[in-house]
């Protein structure tokens, strides 16, 4: 490879490493913050269980409690979502430390582009599954962040209300370039 060649590669891999530290962080927050929530919602659900089988007056509220312990158990059992954190986690710390690797080697060798597109097929191979609207939206930002025009994708409001549960949008299209012009978006006197 040309030295140019290694400067293109090294660029994309920058760019790679950018968004994937990015989309590994928004899901590792996300899950945790729900295991968080879950796990608090079990724990009043229980204690107001507990509380009514105690008193001797079971009531409808412990049957609703009994319900949301063993719902929200079965569900965490099923999902693993604190483990899922700790594994975006581990995927955020290995893409934020290639960057990192890469962002402090400004003229790499063919040898440095080669431990690096190694070290993105090995993540790429364990995260198999990536949320699109998730990914895109990093995407955008890492756009942003690194100066790349015209790379920006439209994601509709319900995917992005959305965004961590699923990609229902079918399609992300590029958005519009504004017109630049001299003229006031607004014409006093005219638009009044």
């Amino acid at each position: 490879m040309t030295e140019e060649e290694l400067l293109d590669r090294r660029w994309e891999l920058l760019y790679r490493a950018e968004y994937s530290g990015r989309y590994h962080r928004r899901r590792a927050a996300f899950l945790s913050n729900l295991d968080t929530f879950l796990n608090l919602v079990t724990v009043t659900a229980g204690a107001t269980t507990f509380g009514d089988l105690m008193s001797g007056s079971p009531g409808w509220l412990s049957k609703i409690g009994a319900a949301f312990v063993t719902l929200i158990s079965i569900a965490q059992v099923i999902l693993r979502l604190g483990a899922q954190s700790g594994a975006h986690t581990g995927w955020m710390k290995r893409w934020n430390e290639l960057h990192a690797e890469m962002s402090l080697t400004t003229a790499p060798t063919s040898t440095d582009v080669s431990r690096w597109m190694q070290e993105q097929v090995t993540l790429e191979t364990e995260c198999v599954s990536e949320l699109r609207a998730l990914c895109l939206d990093c995407e955008n930002i890492a756009a942003k962040v690194m100066n790349i025009p015209d790379r920006q994708r439209v994601i509709g409001r319900w995917q992005r209300l959305l965004i961590h549960l699923g990609t229902f949008q079918s399609d992300f299209p590029l958005e519009a370039k504004k017109a630049v012009s001299n003229l006031p978006e607004r014409v006093p006197g005219i638009d009044d």
